[in-house]
């Protein structure tokens, strides 16, 4: 009977179809998707069932590990808010500098008295276990739900970190291959190669692609994603033909030129390429993993686990709070970002490419080297992953819950209820993929996000599992319903609003009842119609006290015929009107504005006649 494992295209569809099944089970029961898939991908390894077999690639696992990372860290670096990296840009980048060198020159030294290997292969260690990986960032900071300034602080250093410590660690490769007398001055002239090639290729990328992502007829036909996935691999090898390794630093450059440029573009992209980015992450962890023997790891289980160790207690802790000195952060902010220093899918591939690369030498450091590094990448993951809440818990840097609305739809009746909740002291966020929508209600300083509301990355991203609820603003009743549906499933404890058109045909109001939801105002009314009047300045927003509002055959008339409730207060909270005014202190709605008085033709003066 014919080994049918023995087949490259099988090896690839098995580990991409174990690491998606991971990434999933790992997401369905709360835990890290990715030790799962490092746990498939032993099992399905050489040393277990061998049917997932990287040595049948060849050559080519290396090509297929470039193509993977490329897109990931892509993705990554496009995912960066430029308002709110700029804002936490100074710990950033201290973080990436004086951080990473603590970093790599404390992990050296660990590696150097532990595993006792040369000074070279130390540093090299030291130099690639600086990085801290996007790709189990993202998801830890999902489930850990830290505040906004913690979460963007770790997120921008995962990203930033693996093209630092990728191209130090190529750096520091090449003094581990040569004679130590010639080897600091070639090793400066190749980082220096390495920096100019992935810039300027990365850079000439980006701007390639903001330009594709502007061409009218591609972007109709949807081929503009398809043509960005083609430029970030082409540029990932241009630059790795000019200077090897630098393609890792090049794929960054592209993504944060396109995120900081890219415009309306830009949330479509991350949308593409995160779907992109999880099928590569499960395939490559599922791969990888199959690529590290038993045989590595026997006798080197106690040493990998204290190097581990003292990365996480001791080496992590020192390059934070170390470089984070009036950066901004208060100590308990430091101190979780010391805590959460998981590594990822960039420092197992570059550890396999080095592991190989020095075996081919002769030296015996390789086999070692790859099994401590992916000892470390468990270890590091586990910990964050399984403690990451409970420590961000006693540090107070959680994200509060119970705060804010997100309200979908940034058109003027939306902005008007986003500036009304924002006057009464509530969080507000807008989404909308509308760029001239989204441009207004910046000009209106509400904080609006563009993007598709009716993905599920974008309502994570804002905070919805955080939040005190959602409200439906657009002029489309079916579009409306199924945000808040999205929206409940996501977090089912948060308030659901939305505004209903009524046409023919449309949504019924069993259909909010059964999705949890209910109605604006408590009945139906034309938002398109209420936002061309805004915008004719022809509805004017009102503030009324339950004592201010007029009586009327006896009774407390607090809404007049005409206006539109937007907003009550009952007590202490504030909410969506619903048209229940039992306990309502104070409405604020949209109320025709007074139509000014024509002024009076002046008299004629004496003396003169009029025509």
């Amino acid at each position: 009977m014919p080994d049918i494992f023995n087949s490259p295209a099988l090896t690839l569809a098995l580990a991409m179809a174990a690491g998606m099944a991971s990434l999933a089970l790992g997401a369905t029961l709360r835990i890290p998707g990715i030790l799962l898939a490092l746990a498939a991908g032993v099992v399905l390894g050489p040393d277990v069932a061998n049917a997932v077999r990287p040595d049948v690639l060849g050559d080519w696992l290396q090509v297929v590990v470039g193509f993977c990372v490329s897109v990931i860290l892509f993705e990554g670096a496009l995912s960066l808010n430029p308002r709110r990296l700029k804002r936490t840009g100074k710990p950033v980048r201290r973080l990436i500098s004086i951080g990473a060198l603590i970093a790599a020159g404390g992990a050296a030294a660990v590696a150097y008295f532990i595993m006792h290997w040369r000074i070279e292969i130390a540093a090299l260690f030291g130099a690639l276990l600086i990085v801290t990986g996007p790709t189990v960032i993202a998801p830890l900071l999902r489930r850990i739900k830290a505040e906004k300034t913690v979460a963007t602080v770790l997120a921008a250093e995962g990203v930033l970190g693996d093209a630092v410590g990728a191209v130090l660690a190529t750096a520091v490769f090449g003094i581990a291959l040569h004679p130590v007398a010639s080897s600091f001055g070639r090793a400066a002239l190749e980082l220096g190669e390495k920096v100019l090639a992935g810039g300027v290729v990365g850079g000439a990328a980006g701007l390639l692609i903001v330009g594709v992502g502007r061409w009218k007829s591609l972007a109709q036909q949807h081929l503009d994603r398809v043509a960005t996935l083609a430029l970030v691999i082409l540029a990932f090898q241009l630059s790795n033909a000019f200077a090897e390794e630098s393609g890792v630093l090049a794929a960054v450059i592209a993504g944060l030129v396109v995120g900081f440029l890219g415009g309306e573009k830009q949330e479509e992209l991350i949308e593409f390429k995160e779907e992109l980015s999880i099928l590569f992450i499960g395939l490559l962890f599922v791969l990888l993993a199959a690529n590290v023997r038993m045989a590595e790891l026997s006798g080197l289980a106690g040493r990998a686990l204290a190097v581990a160790a003292c990365l996480v207690f001791v080496v992590r802790p020192a390059a934070v709070l170390l470089s984070t000195i009036g950066s901004g952060l208060n100590i308990r902010q430091r101190l979780f970002v010391s805590w959460i220093g998981p590594r990822g899918i960039v420092a197992a591939a570059v550890a396999s490419l080095f592991a190989t690369e020095l075996a081919a030498t002769g030296a015996h450091e390789g086999t070692e080297f790859r099994a401590v590094v992916f000892a470390c990448i468990v270890l590091t993951v586990l910990l964050s992953g399984l403690t990451g809440r409970p420590v961000g818990r006693l540090l107070k840097v959680l994200a509060k819950t119970n705060q804010g609305w997100l309200i979908f739809g940034a058109n003027s009746v939306a902005r008007a209820l986003a500036a009304a909740l924002k006057a009464a002291g509530e969080e507000v966020l807008l989404i909308d993929r509308n760029r001239e929508e989204v441009a207004h209600a910046e000009m209106a300083g509400l904080p609006v996000m563009q993007a598709n509301g009716l993905e599920i990355n974008t309502l994570l991203r804002g905070g919805v599992e955080t939040r005190k609820g959602v409200i439906a603003v657009t002029a489309n009743d079916e579009i409306n319903l199924l945000f808040v549906q999205t929206a409940k499933r996501l977090a089912p404890h948060i308030q659901a609003w939305l505004a209903l058109g009524g046409g023919k045909g449309g949504v019924t109001d069993e259909m909010v009842e059964a999705a949890g939801a209910h109605t604006m105002c408590g009945r139906k009314f034309d938002v398109a119609l209420l936002a061309a009047m805004l915008e004719e300045d022809r509805l004017e927003v009102q503030t009324r006290k339950r004592e201010e509002a007029e009586k009327e055959d006896g009774k407390t008339v607090i809404r007049r015929a005409g206006e539109m409730p937007l907003l009550v207060r009952r007590s202490k909270s504030v909410e969506p009107a619903s048209g229940d005014w039992k306990g309502v202190t104070e409405v604020v709605l949209l109320s025709p504005r007074p139509r000014s008085k024509p002024e009076p033709e002046p008299e004629p003066e004496a003396g003169t006649e009029s025509s």
